[in-house]
């Protein structure tokens, strides 16, 4: 076998998983410290909590040292003080679709639509709700809300629309939670066990609830963890279909190893750094699927030059050689699923690739020198008067 071989055929010996077998993380030595390696199966909110200097981070600071200093290290926050939504876009799960199949299916399920109970005479519309209340003589004002409850209530057996979706969603969550806090009166008891005020709003008694266990299963909570918006939940089954049509495509994401998380120090700067390749082949050709508004090469191209993928591909490569992994090709899957389906590969150009790692060896030094010094100026460093002709 030769050299290259060889050198391609070693760096699969180092892969482990990122926890063991009796749950202790392998990337962290008992006192906690990062231990450099390649590591599957690392949870992304994992991963996003290391300790260590990411392609997001260079290409903030790339921007401009003062962008770094407001985004990673000033204590300024300008994100909303209520708790994010566990949501996710159309982008996401088609990425996980094509990456991880294993981990979309039987975690999610599809918000029903009147369209998923085709041979039910279903009461969906507020005259049918309005209809069906009056052949039983009982009020037909109110809410949609409360017309469907009201009309529950005199016949639970009947198609009504709403309550078979949530009947859908109930089985869905049942099967992956024993039990989970569906009723106000359940929302209450745990709210008094945490010693909460039972008198608050049910979104700050949720809140609240969140805030002191994040794992209580709730029923608002797990809907939106769970149940995908059809239209979002169309989107990303064509982002799978398209990107599988692709015969490069469909080449490139496979074989290999999806969501693979590195850690390496860097030599020159002593810092430490991590990536997460979307895919990596057993060959050490790197892919990196990007959802996207069009897959029109030239304006794909300006994406990718305001976005920085070039300084990402770079970055990604150099860490990889760190960590063991030859990697020399990397390839950009890109794939539109908005205004039409459809799925082009592309590669940087060597010229580019050649610019882009000077540029990165040049952040690096810089950026090695920001962290050292503390000297986080704007666009220039004399802190000189800009004099302008406009």
């Amino acid at each position: 076998m030769n050299t290259a071989l060889k050198s391609q055929s070693t760096w699969h010996d180092f892969i482990q998983p990122a926890y063991g077998a009796n749950g202790k993380a392998n990337f962290l030595t008992d006192s906690g410290d990062i231990v450099e390696g390649i590591y599957t199966d690392m949870p992304n909110a994992v991963y996003h909590s290391l300790d260590a200097h990411s392609s997001t981070g260079i290409k903030t600071f790339a921007k401009g040292r003062h962008h770094y200093f407001r985004q990673y290290l000033s204590d300024i926050c300008r994100l909303r003080s209520k708790q994010q939504k566990h949501t996710f876009d159309a982008g996401t799960y088609g990425h996980m679709l094509v990456l991880e199949p294993h981990n979309f299916h039987g975690n999610y399920m599809k918000n029903p639509t009147p369209d998923d109970f085709p041979d039910l005479p279903l009461i969906d519309t507020i005259p049918q709700l309005k209809e069906a209340l009056a052949s039983r003589n009982l009020p037909v004002s109110g809410a949609r809300m409360a017309l469907v409850e009201r009309l529950y209530e005199s016949d639970p057996t009947l198609p009504i629309f709403e309550k078979l979706r949530e009947n859908a969603i109930c089985k869905f969550l049942d099967a992956r939670y024993a039990n989970y806090l569906r009723t106000d009166t359940e929302l209450n008891e745990m709210a008094a066990f945490y010693g909460i005020d039972t008198s608050l709003g049910r979104d700050m008694k949720i809140e609240l609830i969140l805030e002191i266990s994040p794992s209580q299963p709730i029923w608002e909570n797990l809907i939106e963890q769970h149940v995908i918006d059809h239209i979002v939940w169309d989107d990303a089954f064509r982002v799978e279909k398209s990107t599988r049509a692709h015969p490069k495509a469909d080449w490139l994401i496979s074989d290999g190893y999806p969501e693979l998380s590195m850690i390496a120090r860097c030599p020159k700067t002593g810092l430490l750094f991590k990536v997460r390749f979307d895919w990596l082949r057993n060959d050490a050709i790197a892919v990196d699927l990007k959802t996207t508004l069009t897959t029109n090469p030239t304006k794909f191209g300006y994406q990718i030059r305001d976005l920085r993928y070039d300084l990402q591909q770079v970055f990604y490569t150099y860490v990889a050689n760190l960590a063991g992994v030859p990697v020399k090709h990397f390839c950009f899957v890109a794939t539109e699923y908005k205004d039409a389906d459809n799925c082009e590969t592309f590669e940087l150009s060597e010229r580019k690739v050649t610019d882009s790692t000077d540029e990165l060896f040049t952040l690096l030094d810089d950026f090695n020198e920001a962290l050292s010094t503390g000297n986080w100026y704007g666009h220039d460093k004399s802190r000189s008067t800009w004099v302008l002709d406009v």
